[in-house]
């Protein structure tokens, strides 16, 4: 279920679907996770955030873009499941995104995770290359 979409014409759409299972939210964004957008992302962790959760993860697999407006966006989420007691984790997303945790130091203090495999046609799952971290 989508339950956010920004629509800034000249980027790439930016959506958010929330996947639910066992009380554990998985949030996957898709596109451009910049300053057009990133109160879209805060306010869904919010909301979330206000019923009661175990969990949420951020998926970056589809994202193809953040800036430091979305890296913000990302932290506030962070401190916003700290506050309500329910856990927080990243699933990292391409090398690009990826790269912009690392330069800005976020890969070591974010709770990044592996990623979990569950299309056995994905190439990284079948070289076994889902760790977060080298």
């Amino acid at each position: 279920m989508a339950i956010a979409q920004g629509h800034a014409e000249e980027h790439e759409r930016f959506e958010i679907q929330d996947h639910v299972q066992e009380g554990r939210h998985t949030l996957v964004l898709r596109g451009e996770l910049d300053m057009a957008v990133a109160e879209d992302l805060e306010r869904a962790i919010a909301g979330i955030c206000s019923a009661p959760t175990r969990g949420i993860a951020l998926d970056l697999a589809k994202l193809s873009f953040i800036d430091s407006t979305g890296l913000r966006a990302v932290v506030r989420g962070s401190e916003l499941c700290r506050e309500h007691g329910c856990e927080f984790a990243l699933i990292p997303g391409c090398a690009a995104v990826q790269r912009v945790f690392e330069l800005t130091g976020l890969i070591d203090v974010l709770p990044f995770r592996r990623r979990i495999a569950t299309d056995e046609t994905d190439p990284a799952a079948r070289r076994g290359d889902t760790a977060a971290r080298p």
